[in-house]
């Protein structure tokens, strides 16, 4: 048809040309567009590759945390004129200033407890030895460290933890502010879902863009821990806002055949950054400097005013057509078609009036528990949600607790992402939803238990369970994601994928508080996931099977799904 027109020279169906005037009503059809500019064609990949940019910088600031905030080795710190009069080299200062301990089974200098005498001038003008001999170990006297502490700056010139001292009483105090970000992201969630759905897509994203870079500049001047900590707060509610935002403008781009795949490949550059960040915390080792660092690119994204379009979709949906057909003459040129008349005068009626308009229920997430079988698949899910968020930012946050590198394994921790989200659009395809994501997580829990039961000196082989752990649970992860769209009725669908990701934030506020179990023993953090990962794997089990299935439509639907004898209720709405 749209070879046809253009040899006749057709005005009004080609790209480009000035859109019909006069009486005719412009009325866009985006399905009908879409079988001209392809499910996933030239134009849908340049703006999708604009969008994933954007999700990979919010990974940077979700997990700079780790690197701002780490905690490099230190002790008491004590009144270099007290010990003036020994003569003593640095090595016998600390042993009569700092205490050994016993902790995981080997002997380290105390870091949160100093020595302390009553001294007289005739001890202190003293040789060590006499001294060591007139104060035996037995008979000194501990206290915490009340002069303040001295941090090995070899490694890491400044930290978080350093400038406020977030040590020993202190250090639940960085656990709190990983706590607190993923409580941001809570109200992000909320508060960004119900504004995009008002306000677009487009103009919410540039918004909390430019929340993110004023933000993250300014998070890197915070005058004290509070300020710190309130900045963070508003950076992840604003990243989840852009994250949120960029992946239903993806989902509303391209066809239904091609958003699984959009859907997982939208999380790689998270991957990629993922694995970058640990190369910038490398050479970069000032927190303030890091976190300036990770927050510059956000100024590139001013440009998305000019680069990325309003969705098309929910401009149709506020009967905007004049921008949609304007948003579609310009997609039509990158595609290089002809964008025919039926799209852009589209006669089939896209909303409902009359009666049957009136009739139509408002459901809310009450729905989701009303009947049994929906009750119960509900509860399952969002216990799922909350076990890999738990798990997954648990493992991600506490990398540091491994063997070997920091910095290699943080990487590798980052790489086995993308490998995870590819491989795991295969096992949708081929094996359904419920076993591989029953597997996955049985098989990332005992890992993580195993992990921390392994002797110290077999390292490797605690870094390999780790990041098998973190493997699976990344692809079970993304399992849930496909999982819960497909059992959640039609009528409910948002709604129930939004209380999914509601409380998913609970597993993030929790991790960084089991992760401090590790500091009474160290396997604690590890069996708690493997555990938790285990329990949710076996309750997998207890969903239906979506594969293949017709999705539920309705309540009654739902409640039905799954049972052989079902009788699906066609919505003729």
């Amino acid at each position: 048809m749209a070879e046809t027109e253009l040899e006749h020279g057709e005005e009004a169906t080609i790209l480009g040309n000035t859109p019909p005037t006069g009486d005719v009503q412009i009325n866009v059809s985006y399905d009908l567009a879409l079988k001209y500019l392809g499910g996933f064609g030239p134009w849908q990949r340049r703006v999708f590759f604009l969008m994933c940019l954007p999700i990979g910088i919010n990974a940077l600031e979700l997990f700079a945390i780790v690197f701002l905030a780490v905690e490099p080795d230190y002790h008491c710190r004590v009144p270099e004129a007290t010990f003036s009069g020994l003569n003593a080299t640095p090595a016998e200062l600390l042993n009569v200033s700092i205490p050994w301990e016993l902790k995981d089974g080997e002997w380290t200098r105390s870091q949160c407890k100093r020595y302390t005498y009553d001294l007289l001038d005739t001890t202190i003008n003293t040789t060590y030895r006499d001294f060591v001999e007139a104060h035996p170990v037995a008979n000194r006297t501990q206290i915490a460290c009340d002069q303040g502490y001295e941090y090995d700056t070899t490694e890491y010139k400044s930290t978080v933890v350093t400038d406020w001292d977030l040590v020993c009483d202190n250090s639940w105090k960085v656990n709190l502010a990983k706590s607190l970000w993923f409580a941001g992201k809570m109200a992000g969630a909320v508060i960004g879902g119900h504004a995009a759905d008002r306000w677009g897509r487009k103009p919410v994203l540039l918004v909390s863009l430019a929340v993110d870079y004023i933000s993250g500049i300014a998070c890197a001047f915070s005058p004290n821990y509070a300020v710190f900590m309130a900045i963070r707060f508003i950076i992840a509610a604003s990243t989840t806002v852009t994250t949120l935002a960029l992946f239903v403008m993806s989902q509303e781009l391209v066809s239904a055949d091609k958003r699984s795949m959009v859907g997982m490949v939208i999380w790689v550059p998270f991957a990629l950054a993922y694995v970058l960040l640990p190369g910038i915390a490398y050479f970069i080792r000032p927190w303030m400097w890091l976190q300036i660092t990770v927050t510059m690119p956000f100024l590139f994204f001013i440009s998305f005013w000019w680069l990325i379009p309003e969705s098309p979709r929910w401009l149709i949906s506020r009967n905007r057509h004049k921008e949609a057909a304007a948003v579609l003459r310009k997609a039509a040129e990158v595609t290089k078609v002809a964008m025919p008349d039926e799209v852009l005068h589209n006669t089939i009626p896209l909303t409902m009036t009359g009666e049957k308009a009136k009739k139509k229920k408002v459901y809310t997430f009450v729905d989701l528990f009303r009947p049994p079988n929906l009750r119960k698949w509900t509860l399952n899910i969002f216990f799922n949600w909350i076990v890999n968020t738990l798990v997954y930012y648990g493992i991600s946050l506490n990398t540091a607790a491994l063997s070997g590198n920091f910095y290699l394994n943080f990487a590798i921790s980052g790489f086995i992402e993308i490998p995870a989200y590819l491989i795991s659009i295969v096992i949708l395809n081929k094996f359904g939803r419920r076993w591989p994501l029953c597997l996955m997580l049985l098989f990332g829990g005992v890992a993580c238990i195993v992990a921390f039961f392994i002797p110290k000196h077999l390292g490797w082989m605690t870094t390999t369970l780790a990041m098998i752990g973190k493997f699976c649970i990344t692809a079970s992860f993304a399992v849930i994601y496909v999982f819960s769209a497909e059992i959640f009725p039609t009528v409910v669908r948002q709604i129930g994928m939004g209380m999914s990701s509601m409380s998913a934030r609970v597993g993030g506020m929790v991790a960084p508080f089991v992760n401090l179990l590790g500091s009474y023993w160290a396997p604690m953090p590890y069996v708690i996931f493997g555990g938790a990962s285990i329990a949710a794997g076996l309750l997998a089990l207890l969903l239906p099977e979506t594969k293949g299935k017709t999705l539920p439509a309705t309540i009654e639907d739902g409640e039905n799904f799954g049972k052989e004898d079902a009788i699906y209720i066609v919505d003729e709405e």
